[in-house]
Formats: C-alpha cells, sequence, structure tokens
C-alpha cells in the first residue's frame, strides 16, 4: 500500500507541473497575443487614416488639374484669337504691326512657338504647319501643371486602395489573434493534459503564424 501511495503521489505530481506548464506557456500566450492583437488594430485604423488622407488629396489635385485645364484653355483661346490678326499682319509682310504683336500682345510662351513657325517660312514652304499651334514649341505651363496634378491624383487614388488593402489585412490579423486569445485562454480549462496541450499548440501555430505574415505587411 505505501508503495502505491507513493506511486500516486508522483503521477498527481507529475500532472500538477504538467498542469502549472501549460498554464505558464498559456498565460505568455495570452500576453503576446494580446499586445499582437492590440497592434493589429492600431495598424488598421492607422491605413484606414491614410486611406482618408490620400483619397482627400487625390480628390484636391483633380480639381486643381481641372482648374489648370480651364486656365490652360482660356490662354490657348487668348493665342488663337491674337494669332489671327498676327496672321494677316505677317501675310501682308506689315512688320511693324507684327513686332507690336509679339512685343505687346502676345505671353511670353507664345513667341518661341512664333519664332519656330516663321522658321519654317509658312508664307511660301507648302510643307510648313499652318500655324504656331502645331509647333512642339508652343507649350503652356497650366497644361503641364494639369498633367502632374493628373498624376498626383492617380497615385494618390492607387495609394489609397493599397491603404484599404492593408487596413482589412490588419482587421484579418486582430481576428485571429482573438482567436489565440481563445485557444490560449480554453486550454487550461481541460483536465485531459493531451487535449490541453493540444489546444495550446494550436493556440501557438496561429499566433506564430499569423505573426510571420504580420511581420510582412508594410507598417504606418
Amino acid at each position: 500500500m505505501p508503495h502505491a501511495h507513493t506511486h500516486t503521489s508522483m503521477h498527481e505530481i507529475e500532472q500538477g507541473l504538467a498542469r502549472d506548464w501549460v498554464e505558464i506557456v498559456a498565460t505568455v500566450l495570452l500576453a503576446l497575443a494580446t499586445v499582437a492583437s492590440a497592434w493589429s488594430a492600431y495598424q488598421s485604423a492607422a491605413w484606414s487614416g491614410i486611406e482618408t488622407t490620400k483619397f482627400s488629396s487625390a480628390q484636391a489635385a483633380r480639381t486643381q488639374a481641372a482648374e489648370a485645364d480651364e486656365k490652360a484653355d482660356s490662354l490657348r483661346a487668348v493665342d488663337t484669337f491674337l494669332f489671327a490678326g498676327y496672321a494677316d499682319a505677317y501675310a501682308r509682310g506689315d512688320m511693324r504691326l507684327v513686332e507690336f504683336y509679339e512685343t505687346n500682345l502676345f505671353r511670353d510662351e507664345m513667341i518661341p512657338a512664333l519664332d519656330a513657325w516663321k522658321a519654317t517660312n509658312p508664307l511660301t514652304n507648302p510643307e510648313a504647319t499652318r500655324n504656331p499651334f502645331e509647333m512642339p514649341e508652343y507649350k503652356l505651363a497650366e497644361d503641364e501643371k494639369a498633367r502632374e496634378l493628373q498624376a498626383k491624383a492617380a497615385e494618390d487614388t492607387r495609394e489609397a486602395r493599397s491603404a484599404i488593402k492593408t487596413s482589412d489585412r490588419y482587421i484579418l490579423f486582430t481576428v485571429l489573434f482573438a482567436s489565440v486569445l481563445f485557444f490560449a485562454g480554453i486550454s487550461t480549462k481541460f483536465r485531459a493534459s493531451g487535449i490541453r496541450l493540444a489546444v495550446l499548440v494550436m493556440g501557438a501555430l496561429l499566433f506564430f503564424g499569423t505573426l510571420a505574415a504580420v511581420l510582412l505587411q508594410p507598417m504606418s
């Protein structure tokens, strides 16, 4: 009998040690999963803020691009109107009037295109362009500004959509870490050591698998 009593006591001690070990690991896993879950939730919120900021920036850039386009169209209309009188004077050989247009009426952006157009000898060269607006030298700063703003709007929109996806992934990670909390918490409730260990292992695998995925994500 004493021998049996000693054997039983040793078995109980071993079970107690195993239970303590499971509880210690479960406690550590609970702490890690809690921190990781909070971190993922924070990242999700941060990327959601980036999404909002980028969409707002894209909208502002599109609005500014539209304004630049409208201004460019107005300047182009003015240049076209002035060129009608200029072309008539140039065709008649009225150089004083031509010079007056170039010096006092045309904008600075128009002059390079006019010079390039005149260099083609438009009055005698049948292959010359009909007007300076078809020349590559005719450039409007507002056109370039509009293109840059449209490119910025497109880039901001792309980044906003990317931020949405990143935020959604962090929401998923938050849910997965919450599942780890469940596994770690319930692992100590089972009496059978095999079940306790199996549940704890599942929780640990889920934690480290999710953590590996988190480490591959961009962080705000």
